[in-house]
């Protein structure tokens, strides 16, 4: 397989990896325009046959990773390599269509993201209340089935009630997505978790649910509200699940 190929291949399965190409090089066995793939867990594919070489593009496309960060790099004299950060387009889906769902779409577009809200209400999941994002109409699950959901999906679940919640998040949980955040009072999203405990969910698995959700910015407004999942969703995306909530305990232990 040709590294353009699997490039495909890896965006299709929404993998993140790091694309190392040289733009310079005074070395006639690595041309410029030679690509190497880096992944989070230092796994190199297409290397340049130079143990050295691949070492360094390992390591430096690592730091990238963990970073974040595309840049430019002289990894040793006279050779140049661009480290790019490649991911699928992050998908919001947002399960319940109600007050918070409409900032938390707008929001969601403007920092980049694609959006998908699902409802049974036909009255709220209204293409005119939520512009430029895929609108579903149905019963949670049918609709859930019928969306590709994979390590680019974030979901938010912000149903209007805790027997929707436990059927979002049955439906969601055996799949590897991004993030997945609940909303609710402790007493709600406690009885939920049980739930899905006693069906045989893993306790890890429940562990990774964001919740309480959003970063702490005592919110209380529907718009404040949204500002501070939109801000958890970001941080995310750019940090990771455990920066998040690292950051969101931060907030509440100083708070205390």
């Amino acid at each position: 397989m040709n590294i353009i190929s699997r490039i495909n291949d890896l965006l299709a399965q929404a993998q993140l990896f790091c694309l190392a190409t040289v733009i310079s090089s005074n070395d006639e066995a690595i041309p410029p325009g030679h690509k190497s793939i880096v992944f989070p867990g230092g796994i190199l594919e297409y290397g340049t046959g130079h143990a050295d070489v691949d070492e360094l593009i390992r390591s430096r496309g690592q730091a990238c990773l963990k970073a974040q960060k595309k840049q430019t790099s002289e990894i040793r004299p006279g050779l140049k390599v661009f480290f790019d950060i490649i991911s699928a387009q992050a998908h919001l889906v947002i399960c319940g269509a109600g007050h918070i769902a409409i900032p938390l779409a707008r929001f969601a577009r403007e920092v980049g993201f694609s959006v998908t809200v699902l409802d049974d209400r036909p009255d709220f999941a209204d293409q005119q209340r939520f512009p430029e994002c895929e609108v579903i109409a149905k019963d949670f699950i049918p609709a859930l089935r019928q969306i590709p959901i994979n390590r680019a999906t974030f979901i938010v679940i912000i149903t209007r009630g805790h027997e929707h919640d436990t059927e979002c998040l049955t439906e969601i949980i055996p799949h590897e997505t991004a993030y997945i955040g609940l909303i609710g009072s402790r007493r709600r999203v406690s009885f939920v978790l049980e739930l899905l405990a006693k069906k045989g969910i893993p306790a890890q698995r429940l562990a990774d649910v964001c919740t309480p959700i959003g970063i702490p910015i005592g919110a209380e407004s529907p718009e404040e509200i949204a500002l501070s999942i939109a801000a958890e969703l970001v941080c995310v995306r750019r940090k990771g699940v455990g920066q998040a909530k690292a950051l969101s305990n931060a907030v509440l232990a100083k708070a205390l």
